[in-house]
């Protein structure tokens, strides 16, 4: 008995050194470079025309672009922009991510109320004695002016001064002299208060706050002043002005992958940059790399673990995001330089308004996506069924000489043509006036303009003359 006892030890001995060995093997064969002692080597990625990347479009109108897409040093751009229709006090505009609204000593008990137009959304303050807009200056060249609609309700205040600070509050500079309400505003009503910011020195700042200071004011007769029950709403917060193009927060996101086990062995994502190194031991490897020059981060799952997990979005509503991709094949054997060519995985639609008059009383357009939203998977060929119900707002600022909006519609690398549909919601003094719907069939990487009548004309069920190329600079002009 003890002899075969013996002999069944030495058998699960030698069995549990065998599971062993397997695993280990099993192991080695899926462990990621950085749990490996292998030699590793410096992989050099270098992306061809760099400037034409995180900095593009600059020939086009700098209208409704985030001051990080487009412009020269010389043109007045926005930069950081609320209109708080998500119902939140998230910038809807931002050049950086860390612009906040604050009031009170950092209270948060704000609410959301009807804006300007009525179908949006305001910030309505409880009580308060000030309001702080607090932005990063990096990325700002200059400031240009900051413009803001206003009111309050009966017992709310009537005055406002604005000063600023670049040292985080330690001392504040009027801007000017106090604004008081007109005797005839109404409650309905709205205030639109502008202030230029030039004299702002942004050297050496800290950051910037812009401070509004809220009073009583004169009351005509009206109900008295109470500085705890008064309420004071905002809308359509705009801060514009140049930017400096050497620093914007352009980001790229790389993922590289075991060309064999298909596995994911490094990802991560840093500024902008022409040249950037990776270390991986010997191997063949897959990579994605992806450029947005947006505050706002690209929409890709938290957790990827092999080719077919990486997928790539964009949020309809952000308006003017830029996405370059590349993908790429390499083995390393030794030190490397790779040159990638990045392509625009998003297109550029456009509207031309040729209505004669009336386009002055347009507060707002709305404008919801109808087709599926569009997903990039760099290695994989996955058919999406998902909708991306986020509502675009764009406030116009008609030029003397154009009537046109912009935006950039992502649509990740598709080989044919996809159906874009909008349907567009123009509201005029605060009304609904017109809903309508346009679309065309185009791919990434193309110009699309709708030309014609924004306030009457044309049904939803009328045809359209399309006219393709899907060349970038060629346009495909749908009258509408």
């Amino acid at each position: 008995m003890k002899k075969r006892s013996h002999f069944t030890l030495g058998n699960f001995s030698c069995l549990f050194i065998v599971i062993l060995t397997a695993v280990s093997s099993c192991k080695k064969n899926a462990k990621l470079p950085d749990e490996s002692n292998e030699t590793t080597h410096a992989v050099t990625f270098k992306i061809k025309d760099f400037e034409t990347i995180v900095s593009p479009l600059k020939a086009q109108s700098s209208q409704f672009k985030r001051a990080s897409t487009s412009g020269s040093s010389t043109e007045s751009q926005p930069l950081y922009h609320w209109n708080f229709d998500n119902g939140n006090a998230d910038p809807s505009t931002a050049l950086e991510e860390e612009a906040a609204i604050d009031y009170n000593n950092g209270k948060t008990d704000y609410g959301f109320v009807a804006g300007w137009p009525s179908s949006g959304k305001a910030i309505s303050f409880k009580g308060a004695k000030e309001i702080l807009i607090k932005i990063p200056v990096s990325g700002i060249g200059s400031l240009g002016n900051l413009t803001f609609d206003a009111n309050s309700s009966g017992t709310g205040p009537r005055a406002v001064l604005l000063s600023y600070s670049t040292d985080k509050g330690a001392t504040f500079k009027n801007l000017a002299d106090t604004v008081y309400y007109p005797p005839n505003l109404t409650t309905s009503a709205k205030l639109t208060l502008e202030q230029p910011l030039n004299s702002i020195n942004l050297t050496a700042a800290q950051g910037c706050w812009l401070k509004i200071a809220l009073f009583a004011g004169n009351r005509d007769g009206g109900s008295n002043y109470n500085e705890s029950t008064g309420t004071f709403k905002m809308d359509n917060i705009n801060i514009r002005g140049r930017t400096d193009q050497s620093v914007l927060p352009d980001k790229l996101y790389y993922h590289v992958f075991d060309a064999i086990t298909k596995l994911l062995v490094k990802s991560g994502t840093l500024n902008a940059k022409e040249k950037f190194n990776i270390a991986l031991p010997m191997g063949t490897y897959y990579l994605s790399l992806l450029s947005k020059n947006s505050g706002a981060p690209l929409l890709i799952p938290a957790t990827v673990a092999d080719v077919r997990s990486l997928s790539v979005s964009n949020a309809f509503n952000e308006q003017a995001a830029v996405v370059f991709a590349v993908r790429d094949t390499f083995e390393v054997r030794e030190p490397i330089e790779r040159v990638l060519t990045m392509s625009r995985i998003y297109s550029e639609v456009k509207f031309e308004c040729t209505d004669t008059d009336g386009l002055n009383l347009v507060d707002s357009i709305q404008i919801k996506q109808k087709h599926q939203a569009f997903y990039y998977y760099p290695f994989a060929t996955v058919s999406d069924e998902k909708s991306d119900n986020t509502i675009l707002r764009i406030v116009p600022n008609w030029a003397a000489d154009s009537k046109t909006f912009v935006f950039n519609q992502f649509m990740g690398d598709v080989p044919e043509n996809k159906m874009v549909r909008y349907e567009l919601r123009v509201f005029r003094k605060g009304e609904l006036a017109r809903t309508f719907e346009l679309g065309s069939e185009i791919r990434n990487n193309v110009q699309l303009l709708f030309k014609g009548k924004l306030l009457d004309g044309v049904s939803d069920d009328q045809g359209f003359q399309v006219i393709k190329n899907e060349k970038w600079r060629d346009k495909v002009v749908v009258e509408y």
